[in-house]
């Protein structure tokens, strides 16, 4: 399951349909896949604290979420490298 958080929308606003369809089918499968880190390596899920993950939809695009409980994410924020980690700075 996949929850919106309170700032997602408004930095989600700013991404391509085309990005926005990238993330939705990575979503797919890091749901299918999280908790089997040999499958991470390959979505590029890095752990960014306690419960804050980020994986990689493209180079230059990646996605800060937290995981709540079994099988349910928040997706925070989307952005560059530098922005999500900008991201975290403001939010730890």
């Amino acid at each position: 399951m996949v929850e919106l958080g309170t700032s997602w929308k408004r930095r989600a606003k700013h991404r391509s349909d085309s990005e926005l369809d990238q993330i939705n089918s990575r979503l797919k499968d890091l749901c299918e896949s999280f908790g089997k880190p040999q499958e991470h390596v390959g979505l590029g899920v890095r752990p960014l604290g306690k419960s804050i993950f980020e994986f990689r939809i493209s180079r230059d695009l990646r996605v800060a979420l937290l995981f709540i409980r079994p099988k349910t994410f928040r997706l925070m924020m989307t952005g560059n490298h530098d922005e999500v980690r900008a991201w975290l700075k403001e939010n730890k």
